[in-house]
């Protein structure tokens, strides 16, 4: 995996997902729902750019000696290009060859990864009522989001498709396990580690970072960010998007805070009425999530906040309140289609809203910290 280094004078982020950024009011825009902010610099972040997941991930490191930073980001990107080979769904690879055991009944061998993943995400399966299933692949398939190319375009299953899925009750509870090998005793089960592949990610590079003793780093993956310490004398500032607009708002993060997003707003399909359809599937339905535009997860766990952002898109305003309480989450906000906003009081007191859209009940109140215990 290619590190690609930038001039440390441009401004410091760049979009994953969209190579072409604008600036309004001093903030730079870009495609994902998680921007940088700009500001008076001290010292310019040695800055690093590395494709991961299929998209652009960017590091941005506050240090006296680049020599070791670099050092650090070469692990960084060896060891999330073994990740990124392991983990691919649909590129031929150690997954894919489990997901075509699993479909002929046969059992596989798996890398140490594979099984971690899987290990990693039942406590959130059962937590989330398995609104968060990674046995789900088959149905991202259905759907066409088995691709790097947005928006989809290829025919939508029709109901009788989405039906026979539904009916055969593929779930990370018919994984089973026995020292590095995975079977399941449901062929229609087919791994994708998507909605929790980046905080992982995330999680890993931070623990190098720590490893070679480098405190202060923006890490950005996917739009998704995980911030550690500081940007010099003040913390690291990002963006949330507007789904409907430029910025949202602006939140500040140091220590140890990971700010992880989910939406319609990039990755999705076109409805027959001209509606966007998410590519964040309802294990329930089968269906694309709907009526969500945007939820965004602040918590110090970048694996936590990554689950719960998938989580809370899919159980929409009905659910917001009962899975910020059952993940253990203060700070969490959601934006509906119709511009409505669910927001906890803690995310309130983080958020400097640049609009106010329409307020969907009042704040809510679970607790006056971000940094609850994690689940």
């Amino acid at each position: 995996m290619k590190l690609r280094q930038r001039n440390p004078a441009t401004p410091h982020y760049r979009s994953p997902v969209s190579r072409s950024a604008r600036r309004l009011g001093g903030w730079l825009l870009a495609g994902s729902l998680l921007v940088g902010l700009s500001g008076c610099e001290e010292k310019p972040p040695l800055h690093e750019s590395m494709v991961v997941f299929g998209s652009e991930a960017d590091f941005d490191v506050v240090t006296d000696q680049p020599d070791q930073a670099r050092q650090a980001l070469g692990h960084i990107a060896e060891r999330l290009a073994e990740y990124d080979h392991e983990w691919h769904p649909w590129i031929p690879g150690p997954l894919v060859d489990i997901n075509r055991a699993i479909a002929n009944g046969e059992r596989a061998e798996a890398p140490a990864s594979v099984i971690m993943l899987i290990d990693r995400s039942r406590p959130f399966q059962s937590m989330t009522d398995g609104l968060y299933d990674p046995a789900i692949g088959g149905l991202l398939e259905m759907w066409g989001f088995h691709t790097s190319e947005f928006p989809v375009t290829t025919p939508a299953p029709d109901d009788d498709q989405v039906r026979r899925w539904r009916e055969s009750l593929p779930t990370l509870d018919s994984v089973h396990i026995e020292g590095r090998w995975i079977s399941s005793d449901n062929p229609n089960v087919q791994l994708d580690f998507g909605a929790i592949a980046e905080g992982i990610a995330a999680e890993e590079a931070a623990r190098t970072f720590s490893d070679y003793g480098i405190n202060n780093a923006l890490i950005t993956l996917g739009g998704d960010v995980y911030a550690l310490g500081k940007r010099g004398k003040r913390p690291w500032r990002v963006a949330l998007r507007d789904p409907f607009g430029d910025v949202l708002g602006g939140v500040e993060l140091s220590g140890r805070e990971a700010l992880f997003t989910s939406g319609n707003y990039n990755k999705f399909r076109e409805a027959p009425d001209g509606t966007r359809w998410a590519h964040v599937l309802d294990p329930r339905t089968g269906m694309p999530s709907s009526g969500v535009a945007a939820v965004a997860v602040l918590h110090p766990d970048p694996v936590l906040a990554d689950v719960a952002a998938t989580a809370l898109l899919i159980g929409g305003p009905a659910r917001f309140i009962e899975l910020s309480q059952r993940m253990k989450l203060g700070c969490t906000l959601l934006l509906t289609e119709q511009n409505e906003l669910m927001i906890t009081r803690a995310m309130q007191a983080r958020v400097t809203l640049q609009r106010q859209p329409v307020m969907l009940g009042e704040p809510v109140d679970l607790g006056d910290s971000c940094a609850q215990k994690t689940p």
